[in-house]
């Protein structure tokens, strides 16, 4: 009986952590990547979709959704932290709130546009966190450090090599 228990918790841990496929190229051949943080088991753990900006291409579209069982959340503003460097972005819109289902009943979702230039900073970061200013305080997970790189900050990574060369220089 123990062992089912822990084995069904141990599924419930890794379900909450898990994230959709790290990268997929839409009908319109634009490269868009998911991924999430570092969390611990016990935190909210945010996922984030990123892709290039349909209507500027210099910039990206950066998705961040939170899914909770209790509450929705009004996500108003990102900041990256990059070796101790703030950038901040505010949302593009109003937040998304959605009813999914009785597992995660609750999803709020917000986009931000950052411009291209910001790959070049997160390229060559030694330490990356990201903080989510939503209207119940700041979320603030790890993105990447050199022992513990998160799935977001892999498939960053893996868009950045999809960038033509002049826009790595820009």
């Amino acid at each position: 009986m123990k062992k089912t228990l822990s084995l069904l918790s141990l599924c419930i841990v890794m379900s909450g952590c898990s994230t959709l496929p790290d990268s997929s190229t839409n009908a319109t051949g634009n490269l868009a990547t998911a991924g999430s943080l570092n969390c611990k088991a016990n935190e909210l753990c945010p996922n984030v979709f990123v892709e290039w900006d349909q209507q500027q291409k210099q910039q990206l579209r950066v998705e961040t959704v939170l899914n909770s069982s209790y509450d929705y959340y009004d996500i108003k503003a990102i900041t990256f932290l990059i070796d101790g460097k703030a950038f901040s972005y505010p949302a593009a819109g109003p937040t998304q709130q959605k009813n999914i289902n009785r597992l995660i009943p609750r999803r709020s979702s917000n986009s931000f546009i950052v411009p291209s230039l910001f790959l070049y900073e997160l390229s060559k970061a030694q330490n990356v966190e990201l903080s989510i200013e939503t209207d119940k305080g700041n979320i603030k997970r790890s993105v990447y450090t050199p022992n513990q790189p998160s799935m977001l900050y892999q498939n960053f990574v893996k868009l950045i090599a999809s960038m033509p060369a002049q826009s790595k220089k820009s």
